[in-house]
């Protein structure tokens, strides 16, 4: 079984801002890469997430507060701790198709993924074509 993986962006709405309730990835993020990303899934029917540097794998069904926190600023434990948060929410997946956002894909995403013990599961890619159901 296959899933399909971004990383989170900083753009984030500003209803979550101000209301501080949860809710669901493809309304937490707005930045208009991650919103094609969440559309060509939906449109394919396949399974997707959002790798977030504050929450680690979220699927379309989590819903999470706004938050404000750049990749950069993530500790070593809290890295760890999201790496084995990916592993468990993600090691029923076969193929993990990671789709690169090359202005937002922060070094630390590629550490998160590239020192998962699933990082031989990883395909990393930019064309939303790829995405296939």
């Amino acid at each position: 079984m296959r899933i399909y993986l971004t990383n989170c962006s900083k753009e984030k709405s500003l209803d979550a801002k101000v209301n501080r309730l949860p809710v669901p990835p493809d309304i937490l993020y707005t930045e208009a890469g991650i919103q094609e990303f969440m559309t060509a899934c939906k449109h394919a029917g396949v399974t997707w997430a959002i790798l977030s540097d504050n929450y680690g794998v979220l699927l379309p069904g989590d819903q999470r507060v706004y938050y404000e926190k750049p990749p950069a600023t993530v500790t070593a434990e809290e890295e760890l701790v999201i790496i084995h948060q990916l592993e468990q929410k993600l090691s029923s997946f076969d193929d993990i198709w990671f789709f690169v956002r090359t202005e937002t894909f922060h070094p630390f995403y590629e550490r998160v993924l590239n020192s998962s013990s699933l990082n031989d599961r990883i395909t990393f890619f930019k064309d939303l074509n790829s995405i296939k159901g």
